[in-house]
């Protein structure tokens, strides 16, 4: 099993990614200006959630003692497994939808 500074690297590497992704993501809305699409809002409103989701569990992993991280990490593992898989679902979608606009 991975070290808790293993698994919490882990996670801020993957939020810290997809933080980035939003925000690249959000210029090239700003950048579209009237003519972006209500299913790119409401898709970046999901990942936002997303994002939101990943981070909460991290803060929450951060602050539990050593005896609560094990027990909080049983519990989250396949959640946080869940939401990063969705995640890049999520880009790929994004990518494939988008990509001629954002073009």
């Amino acid at each position: 099993m991975k070290s808790r500074e293993e698994i919490q690297a882990s996670m801020e590497a993957g939020l810290a990614a997809s933080g980035k992704k939003i925000e690249e993501f959000k210029a090239k809305m700003a950048e579209g200006g009237a003519e972006v699409s209500e299913d790119a809002a409401k898709h970046l409103a999901e990942m936002e959630a997303m994002w939101a989701s990943g981070k909460s569990k991290l803060d929450e992993l951060s602050a539990a003692s050593d005896e609560k991280f094990e027990e909080l990490w049983a519990d989250t593992k396949e959640n946080w497994e869940s939401i990063s898989s969705r995640m890049e679902e999520g880009w790929a979608s994004v990518t494939d939808k988008f990509k001629s606009f954002f073009s």
